[in-house]
């Protein structure tokens, strides 16, 4: 098997406060391969942006400290400066922002700053570059491109403010795209014209695209291999299928629990009871161990004393979990939901 595009190893991020280290990614893994569609998934707090920010090298002028190595094509970004990483952010790594309203600069034309983003990395003409980004415009479906280039982000609709903001992401043809929440502030309609933009464009430019987003629906349609994020770390992956529908970490089964489903007579959803962990005082044992049914069945409390590891539960298919496997699925049978056993 060929190695992977991005290979991040125990990443950890932490941010210094004054009430202590808030340890925001803790260990984090994730591979992501040539061409292939990665979603990563979990509750707001999980950590998942601050890792997209970390992979684009957006905190390296921060007081943010981090650890572990993120190999992009071999190289490791972590050591990089901010001038070393210039080069890959942007011209191999591309990133769409959930908010490209807030992203984009308000008093620059939306054609200017397209054109921008492609001639910093490319030795290339004004008109030239206008031009790249008169097309990117017309190929992300915005109408009369060229009267648009002229146009500010806020006579844009969100929609056209998001396409745009898919367009300078894309204008590079990176190796490697990061879209978190694209599709957040979004209606159901234009949210599925995007995502079908972002796949059609795609399998034009044979981009690995990682997926970050809370639309477990989202993940189901668009992404073949899922991580499921918790308190800074990856609790589960494995493939759409594996995450879905053979599901190990009790985490992950609440996720799915929680989903809106069309056949529920009941009309109400199963929220995951209690609360994420403090990313200040972590926990010594399990993230999820205070609000998981099956910690609090087993007798010599190994949930709440040690720190799970990604175990091999299938072909691909890892769960952070020290009762993954048959033994957690024999005691999962004995919740019946994921209300805490009293």
């Amino acid at each position: 098997m060929t190695a992977p595009l991005l290979d991040v190893r125990d990443l950890r991020v932490t941010f210094p406060t004054d009430d202590g280290l808030v340890h925001a990614v803790n260990g984090m893994d994730l591979q992501v391969r040539r061409g292939e569609t990665v979603g990563i998934v979990g509750e707001s707090g999980s950590g998942k942006t601050v890792t997209s920010q970390t992979l684009m090298g957006l905190l390296k002028e921060t007081n943010a400290r981090i650890t572990g190595s993120i190999e992009f094509d071999g190289v490791d970004l972590v050591p990089l400066t901010e001038t070393q990483m210039r080069p890959y952010r942007g011209r191999k790594i591309g990133m769409i922002f959930q908010d490209p309203l807030s992203a984009m600069h308000p008093f620059d034309k939306v054609g200017v700053q397209i054109a921008e983003a492609y001639r910093v990395h490319n030795s290339t003409s004004k008109k030239d570059a206008r031009n790249h980004a008169i097309e990117m415009l017309r190929r992300v479906g915005i109408p009369d491109p060229v009267a648009r280039y002229d146009n500010y982000p806020h006579e844009f609709s969100g929609g056209m403010r998001q396409r745009a903001m898919i367009a300078m992401a894309l204008i590079c043809e990176p190796e490697l795209l990061i879209a978190d929440e694209p599709t957040t502030a979004l209606d159901v309609t234009v949210q599925a014209q995007i995502l079908d933009l972002i796949a059609s464009l795609q399998a034009e430019t044979g981009s690995a695209v990682i997926f970050i987003t809370h639309d477990l629906g989202v993940v189901a349609e668009v992404c073949e291999r899922v991580v499921v994020m918790y308190g800074g770390q990856a609790i589960e992956e494995g493939d759409v299928r594996d995450i879905f529908f053979r599901t190990e970490h009790p985490y992950t089964k609440g996720l799915m629990a929680s989903m809106p489903s069309m056949t529920d007579d009941a009309g109400r959803l199963t929220p995951i009871p209690g609360f994420p962990p403090s990313l200040i005082d972590l926990p010594h044992g399990c993230m999820f161990a205070e609000r998981c049914p099956v910690a609090h069945l087993i007798q010599d409390g190994r949930c709440f004393t040690d720190r799970p590891a990604l175990r091999v539960v299938g072909d691909g298919h890892r769960a952070r979990c020290h009762l993954s496997g048959d033994e957690g699925r024999a005691l999962v049978s004995l919740q019946g939901s994921m209300e805490v056993a009293s």
